[in-house]
């Protein structure tokens, strides 16, 4: 049922040490996917790698399309509705916008949101003057992105869009490279279609903090360590497993810092949201000072980067 990785998907060194171990449930698939359902109780380790730090499955299943066939849920559709609606992601989201837009000050605004789930981002891009695209898989979070701003919304993945000839001046990946089998070829398909001076941004989780936070949690409350399970994140990213991605994929200028937490909505969690936001946000500032991407506040990374001018040019 599993193939062995023998080697890090971002460096290739073949030094890997075992680290944590997780299992899968898809008791969820047992009418809609029954061979999928069938890796419920199978359990995968997590390795990292001694040169840069990576952290990643020790094996991946064989079956065909398992992750295709994992994210393509049946989503209620008054919940992808109120996903776009949501504003847990928005500190975020305005994040990006503003360091894209110090490094975009032109007319050139073309922008492509890989992952673009319901649409919430590609929404408020657009309002910042971007003319947007996204990807998306799911056909039902597709369907409200593209209804909802009014823009194309590809149900490809990046290397299929690449080969169709689409440009952009920048490409965004939120919480989403984490979940995609050796990313280095994604990213070197996002590069072939950034235009010269292009950008790209990556936010993930910080795999070596987040792993500390959920041993941590487990030490102190009933909390159960999971990392990976049911293989949703196959990458566990440090600073410098991020920054050699994308320095291998070809981008330069690369900038390796800390990722904006999400925030618990006022209107529904009331004074709760207020502290445990005003907790995270002290955090995040405090991470954010000079090498506090380093710290163990800093709980995901946010990257960006340049691609370069082609030669000749």
């Amino acid at each position: 049922m599993f193939a062995p990785v023998e080697r890090c998907w971002i460096c290739d060194g073949a030094t890997l040490s075992r680290y944590h171990q997780d299992g899968f449930d898809f008791q969820a698939y047992a009418t809609q996917d029954p061979e999928l359902h069938a890796y419920t109780g199978q359990k995968v380790w997590l390795v990292r790698c001694a040169g840069c730090g990576h952290g990643q499955p020790e094996a991946l299943p064989t079956l065909p399309r398992f992750f295709d066939r994992m994210y393509d849920q049946a989503w209620d559709h008054r919940w992808v509705e109120d996903e776009f609606e949501g504003r847990s992601k928005d500190f975020i989201f305005h994040r990006v916008l503003r360091a894209l837009e110090r490094r975009h000050r032109s007319t050139r605004r073309r922008l492509l949101d890989v992952g673009a789930h319901a649409g919430r981002f590609m929404s408020l891009a657009q309002r910042d003057g971007w003319t947007v695209e996204g990807i998306e898989l799911n056909a039902r979070t597709a369907a409200c992105a593209a209804r909802r701003t009014g823009a194309p919304v590809h149900q490809v993945n990046v290397h299929a869009l690449n080969a169709d000839g689409r440009r952009y001046d920048a490409v965004t990946l939120t919480d989403v490279l984490e979940h995609v089998p050796e990313p280095l070829p994604v990213l070197k398909a996002i590069a072939g279609m950034i235009d010269s001076g292009g950008t790209i941004g990556v936010k993930v989780p910080h795999g070596p903090i987040q792993a500390l936070k959920e041993r941590g949690l487990a030490a102190f409350s009933s909390h159960r360590v999971s990392l990976a399970e049911n293989l949703v994140h196959v990458n566990h990213f440090s600073v410098r497993s991020l920054r050699l991605a994308l320095e291998r994929a070809g981008f330069g200028r690369v900038a390796v810092g800390t990722g904006a937490p999400e925030l618990l909505p006022v209107t529904s969690y009331g004074v709760r949201a207020v502290l445990a936001d005003s907790v995270r946000l002290s955090m995040y500032a405090a991470a954010t000072l000079p090498g506090g991407v380093h710290s163990p506040l800093a709980f995901n990374l946010q990257a960006f980067a340049t691609k370069p001018a082609e030669s000749g040019r």
